[in-house]
C-alpha cells in the first residue's frame, strides 16, 4: 500500500513540472518574425516577464507540510503545481499567439 502512495507521489511531482515556463517561450521566440514587433506581442513578452514561478513559496509548504503531516506538504505542493500550469499553458498560448505568423505551421505543411 506503501508502495503504490509512494509511486503515485512521485508520478505527480514528475508530471507536476511539464509545462514550460513563459519566459522560455518567449526567450525562444523567432526575432525576425514580422509579429515579434507588433504591440500585442511586445505585450504578450512583457506579461510573461512578469510571471512569477514562485518556487520558494511551494517549497516552504512542501517542507513545513511535510513536518506536520507526512507527504501532506508534498501533495500539497503538486496541487499548487498543478493550478499554476493552467496559467502556465494559457500564458503561453497567449504568448505564441501574438508573436507567431503562423502558429500552426500551416504554410510548411505539404500538400497532397
Amino acid at each position: 500500500m506503501l508502495r503504490r502512495i509512494l509511486t503515485a507521489g512521485a508520478a505527480v511531482l514528475v508530471l507536476a513540472g511539464c509545462a514550460t515556463s513563459p519566459g522560455r517561450t518567449a526567450a525562444s521566440l523567432n526575432r525576425h518574425d514580422p509579429q515579434y514587433t507588433s504591440r500585442d506581442c511586445r505585450q504578450a513578452r512583457a506579461a510573461a516577464d512578469r510571471f512569477s514561478e514562485e518556487t520558494n513559496g511551494r517549497r516552504v509548504i512542501a517542507l513545513a507540510g511535510n513536518v506536520v503531516v507526512p507527504f501532506a506538504g508534498t501533495a500539497a505542493a503538486a496541487a499548487m503545481t498543478g493550478i499554476r500550469d493552467d496559467d502556465r499553458q494559457a500564458l503561453n498560448r497567449r504568448v505564441l499567439a501574438a508573436c507567431v505568423s503562423d502558429p500552426l505551421a500551416r504554410k510548411r505543411v505539404a500538400r497532397r
